[in-house]
């Protein structure tokens, strides 16, 4: 085993050079990123536009079409170790694979899933699986179900959506001057039908609206330009699209996190097995989640006490009743911000890398050890160490 604080190592005794590509490089790229950059390693970058935090790639280099891909990835795949692939779309795994054959590892990061999110398996989703030499997904339940469809049972490993260690911080002293309620993220238009349709979740419309008639003081920054448009209506505060570390900065004005989806009759797949990122952000912003109709969450934010949970939205009502338990939970929350962050698990993946290409894996420190005992189980820490 090497040393913890060393780099996992190329079959050449040589520093890993990574590739991430992404068709939309979004933030849970950058989380990952970041952490493994922290610790020394090459990360270049491909995607089909530039995004927030693609800078700190070492190179980042944009495609627009599929010959472009191909081209890119045919002339430069002698350069890494591993190409590190975020769904979706599906279909550049096999774009990549018939590219470079068996000479790069590819590992994908599982974001979406078609097979939970609409309970079908598309061919692309198919072919991403038989084309993977290893997989990460966003949490236990998806990992299940999902190596089970497939019948995979190559290296994979579940890694959270955890925020950077250090990306934001508060003054303990303010937190009397807190006020409302904030929800950070997605909504569709309550009028756009399809989308209603295909992605009946994330139609929170009413959701912000009924919490504003319950008596909160309810401020929405919108991931989507679409839902500030059409939300102006629901009583809420509403802000366009931010930069993720201004969108940061100014959540910590808030008192509580909303992570409630519109799924009241729990057949939203999606919600019940996803591990979101927006609870982990709230987590390092100093905010307790409150958490309706998305159980797999509602379990993360309990078994750590970094919240509230609800069976249905009309018990939270003002809020007025957890005023009580808000600095216990708040306590909590100031250890668990320094536990759960990406820096603490990332030797999760960088085991996998070692997996995939025959190499000295890490041992971990105790104290990593029993954060991952307690997050994953220990059957998850022993399987990554051997």
């Amino acid at each position: 085993m090497r040393d913890f604080d060393k780099q996992i190592l190329n079959k050449s005794g040589k520093e890993l050079r990574i590739l991430m590509v992404g068709n939309h490089v979004c933030i849970r790229v950058i989380k990952r990123m970041r952490a493994l950059k922290r610790l020394g390693y090459k990360i270049d970058g491909l995607g089909n536009r530039v995004s927030y935090g693609t800078n700190d790639f070492d190179m980042y280099s944009v495609f627009q079409n599929e010959k472009q891909f191909k081209n890119y990835i045919k002339d430069n795949m002698d350069k890494y170790d591993i190409i590190d692939y975020s769904n979706e779309p599906d279909y550049p795994v096999k774009w990549i694979r018939d590219t470079v054959g068996d000479k790069v590892p590819i590992v994908v990061d599982l974001h979406d899933l078609d097979n939970i999110r609409k309970d079908t398996i598309p061919i692309d989703e198919r072919k991403m699986f038989n084309s993977a030499d290893a997989l990460i997904y966003v949490s236990q339940p998806i990992q299940k179900i999902a190596n089970e469809l497939h019948s995979f049972n190559k290296p994979n490993i579940v890694l959270y959506s955890y925020c950077n260690d250090g990306v934001i911080d508060y003054d303990p002293s303010l937190i009397h001057e807190r006020k409302g309620l904030v929800y950070e993220g997605g909504g569709n238009p309550p009028n756009d039908k399809m989308q209603n349709q295909v992605f009946p979740y994330r139609n929170i419309h009413p959701i912000i609206k009924r919490l504003v008639e319950m008596g909160n003081e309810t401020h929405m920054y919108c991931g989507n330009i679409s839902a500030y448009n059409t939300y102006q209506f629901s009583g809420a505060v509403l802000y366009p699209p931010l930069v993720y570390d201004e969108l940061m900065g100014k959540m910590i004005k808030h008192k509580y996190g909303v992570v409630m989806f519109n799924n009241k009759d729990g057949k939203q797949n999606q919600v019940n097995y996803t591990l979101t990122n927006k609870e982990e952000e709230y987590l390092q912003c100093g905010i307790p989640s409150l958490v309706c109709w998305a159980p797999e969450t509602a379990k993360h934010v309990e078994k750590h006490g970094i919240g509230f949970t609800f069976n249905d939205i009309e018990e939270v009502g003002d809020c007025s009743q957890l005023e009580s338990k808000y600095m216990e939970v708040m306590d909590n929350i100031k250890t668990k911000r320094k536990e759960l962050v990406m820096e603490n698990y990332i030797w999760k993946l960088e085991n996998l890398y070692a997996e995939l290409l025959g190499t000295e894996k890490k041992g971990i420190p105790d104290n990593i050890r029993k954060l991952n005992d307690f997050e994953y189980g220990k059957e998850d820490t022993n399987k990554l160490l051997i």
